[in-house]
């Protein structure tokens, strides 16, 4: 997490008590040192956010702090609910939980009289994903580009082993696929989801390699949608 935004969640995180937080408790919910948290602290001071407290006791918000609310209008609340309802449909379940956490955020910060199960827009699941928490591996190996091991077994019932560098994730309406670069076949490849049966972190990453395997992968896919158009 980057330092602008982790400032922004703590000033959240303080707005939402009326009584002091340590920089313990900040440090364990943020993945930080307390010291981290002191520098943190200090960089609000400069920038004039009325943080009251001290090492060692607790921070709050002072009284004089001000921010603005988030002013949405009805057509951009009604985007928000169905976007996350379908997260809350297709996605795994931590993400689940962060889309219903989110849905409350909204309704506790909105200044529109908004009330998410009002909003007549609905993600009905009539099937059940067993492979929810395998797109949680695969989502967090995304984000922390790590290579991974994977198991795959073909719609042929043939299981191979693929070092891969996972790079997406795609929801279609019927499936949920990775996007990757396979080390074997040395190209962009899609697996479903569903059909990969072990995932391991072999420990390695891509970090460098990330930004353009990605861009490679989009420009490839743009590529196909026009060759697909001039047919």
């Amino acid at each position: 997490m980057k330092k602008t935004e982790r400032l922004f969640r703590i000033i959240d995180r303080l707005r939402g008590h009326s009584i002091a937080v340590t920089a313990a408790q900040l440090a364990a919910e943020f993945g930080v040192s307390e010291r981290t948290i002191y520098r943190d602290m200090k960089s609000l001071e400069d920038q004039a956010i009325p943080v009251e407290g001290e090492a060692g006791v607790g921070y709050m918000l002072g009284a004089g702090f001000d921010a603005p609310p988030m002013a949405f209008d009805r057509d951009e609340l009604d985007a928000l609910v169905i976007g996350l309802r379908f997260v809350g449909r297709e996605a795994d379940p931590i993400l689940q939980g962060a889309a219903l956490s989110a849905l409350e955020k909204i309704r506790a910060v909105s200044t529109t009289n908004f009330a998410p199960e009002d909003t007549a827009l609905y993600a009905p699941n009539f099937g059940h994903h067993v492979h929810l928490h395998m797109m949680s591996i695969l989502r967090l190996a995304i984000r922390n580009a790590a290579v991974m091991d994977l198991q795959y077994e073909a719609l042929s019932g043939a299981v191979t082993t693929r070092v891969v560098k996972p790079l997406a994730l795609i929801f279609f309406p019927n499936a949920h696929l990775l996007a990757a670069w396979c080390e074997l076949r040395q190209d962009y490849r899609n697996f479903r989801i569903d059909r990969i049966t072990q995932a391991r972190d072999t420990g390695a990453n891509f970090v460098r390699e990330k930004r353009g395997l990605l861009g490679g992968y989009k420009a490839q896919v743009d590529g196909e949608h026009g060759r697909e158009k001039t047919r």
